[in-house]
């Protein structure tokens, strides 16, 4: 009877571990490495197992409930979203179910197919039911256990899969990570009122133009402290050409600002959504201040070309990947899930984009000085050497500032100089000879350079009033001031008081809080 009830769990979990593949494939949805395939098997082994043996109907209607949301729940939000279900994406659900089933119903020639697509694989995994024979205690044991397990982890928040669960995790475990921090963590923070970090929220800006400039043309930098530039004090000229384009007639800003947090997987998410402090993840998740969504609303063809490895880059849908017309990772050039490429391959792509046709919102994403520093630089470009890590970390801020030249004289080409150049850096790095790190409450960590400027006076003329006044700006300010640029009602925030989110997106990590220059950090209650 065993051997029997085994043949038949292995039959069920290879159609349905073949199914996921069939329909990653189907839908243009990254493929499972080898090692992934491998465990997509093993977790649909174990839940088949768990409900093929359920003593107690409650546990296998829990197990084909759960099991039904890890496949249909997630195949609908990713052709919506192109991002698997998150913990807050059932909260905003179960909260705005009308919206929702409204929004679901205007969209259902986009759904239907992987809505069916699940609906079949639910029914083919319930279909075990026609071959229970015998019953076990244990099994409802180990998954009620199992889901205690992950309710309480996600409850003490020490686990961040449920934020934004990668791609390359199958269904089940992408729902078991969501779903447990829906229940373990965000039912019981919004129902009792639990967390002490403020929650940001505020309803989408109104329009008030066509947008100042055609083209708005941002680099996103990696790990650059403004601490290793010599323009704010370092004592090695890492950055000739920022040192030059500071002292210009032109009048440039070109300035130390605050990172929005201390991490890229916190820091971008709230920059492109300009958050202004922690707990902004349900913001986050509405859209309704992102940038590539209003610039599409304006529109503005929105481009977002990386340089960073795939597989590294789970937070896309919290960036806007859904509103992102042009998206160009590593792997469409010819490099693999997990390689990262060299930042200079961005130019080419950036070379491509006609200025002088249509309207145009464009971040160019960096590998920059991430570690391993200088991995992706070819030999001319480790003009420091690498006698130490100081000097691998400087020669990739050189090299940044070589393609910050670049992409800057190749604006100044255009004719009608109807653009807005910004720089900045996701965050900072600690860097010495005998240690290097990030995520620390070291100035290096959170200070970085930004850059900004426009041949057009009255564009340029805003950013001045805007951060001339300020000693050290803030992401929240250029974050603000390119929503207000893309022609929206929203002003650019001052420079007195902000904050950097730490390490978890929702502020419960603590944030360091600036105001008037002086910083503290500070831990919720």
């Amino acid at each position: 009877m065993m051997k029997k009830s085994f043949f038949t769990l292995v039959l069920y979990s290879s159609l349905l571990t073949a199914s996921e593949i069939a329909y990653r494939f189907v839908f243009g949805i990254e493929t499972l490495p080898a090692a992934k395939m491998a465990e997509t098997f093993a977790l649909t082994f174990v839940i088949a197992a768990l409900y093929l043996f359920a003593r107690y109907k409650a546990t296998r209607l829990l197990i084909a409930v759960f099991f039904a949301l890890s496949i249909i729940a997630n195949n609908v939000h990713y052709a919506v979203y192109q991002s698997w279900m998150t913990g807050i994406n059932y909260w905003l659900m179960l909260k705005e179910i009308t919206e929702v089933g409204s929004a679901g119903a205007s969209m259902l020639d986009k759904l239907w197919l992987p809505a069916l697509w699940g609906v079949a694989e639910v029914v083919l995994f319930c279909s075990l039911a026609k071959f229970r024979r015998k019953t076990h205690f244990a099994a409802d044991i180990l998954f009620i256990a199992a889901m205690l397990l992950i309710f309480g982890r996600s409850f003490s928040t020490t686990q961040e899969h449920g934020i934004s669960p990668k791609p390359t995790y199958s269904r089940i475990k992408a729902n078991y990570f969501s779903f447990g921090y829906f229940v373990g963590r965000v039912l019981p923070y919004q129902l009792f009122d639990l967390s002490k970090v403020p929650v940001f929220k505020q309803p989408a800006p109104s329009k008030i133009g066509q947008g100042s400039v055609q083209n708005i043309i941002l680099i996103m930098g990696e790990s650059e402290s403004a601490a290793h530039l010599k323009l704010f004090g370092y004592g090695r000229e890492t950055s000739p050409f920022l040192t030059q384009l500071s002292q210009a007639d032109f009048k440039p800003i070109v300035k130390q600002s605050y990172s929005a947090a201390l991490m890229t997987a916190v820091s971008l998410p709230s920059f492109f959504n300009a958050i202004p402090h922690a707990n902004g993840y349900e913001q986050i998740s509405s859209g309704d201040t992102n940038m590539f969504r209003l610039a599409k609303e304006q529109g503005y063809e929105t481009y977002f070309y990386s340089a960073q490895a795939e597989n590294e880059m789970a937070i896309l849908n919290l960036i806007g990947k859904k509103w992102i017309d042009h998206l160009i990772q590593p792997m469409q050039l010819g490099y693999g899930n997990g390689d990262n490429m060299p930042d200079e391959k961005l130019l080419p792509l950036f070379d491509k984009i006609n200025l002088q046709q249509g309207k145009h919102f464009i971040v160019l994403h960096q590998r920059g000085s991430h570690v391993p520093y200088g991995a992706l630089l070819q030999p001319q470009d480790k003009v420091f050497g690498e006698a130490n890590i100081v000097d691998k970390y400087d020669n990739t801020i050189h090299k940044t500032d070589q393609m910050i030249q670049t992409v800057f004289e190749q604006l100044q080409k255009q004719p009608d100089g109807n653009w807005l150049f910004a720089y900045t850096s996701d965050h900072g790095q600690y860097v010495r000879k005998d240690t290097y790190n990030q995520g620390t409450v070291q100035p290096d960590s959170y200070l970085v350079p930004l850059v900004l400027y426009s041949p057009d006076k009255a564009v340029q003329q805003a950013a001045n009033q805007a951060f001339a006044p300020c000693e050290i700006a803030f992401h929240q300010q250029l974050s603000t001031f390119l929503i207000h640029t893309l022609g929206y009602d929203m002003p650019a925030s001052g420079c007195r008081e902000g904050s950097v989110t730490g390490n978890l997106i929702t502020g419960d990590a603590g944030s360091l809080n600036i105001r008037d220059g002086k910083a503290e950090y500070v831990y919720p209650q």
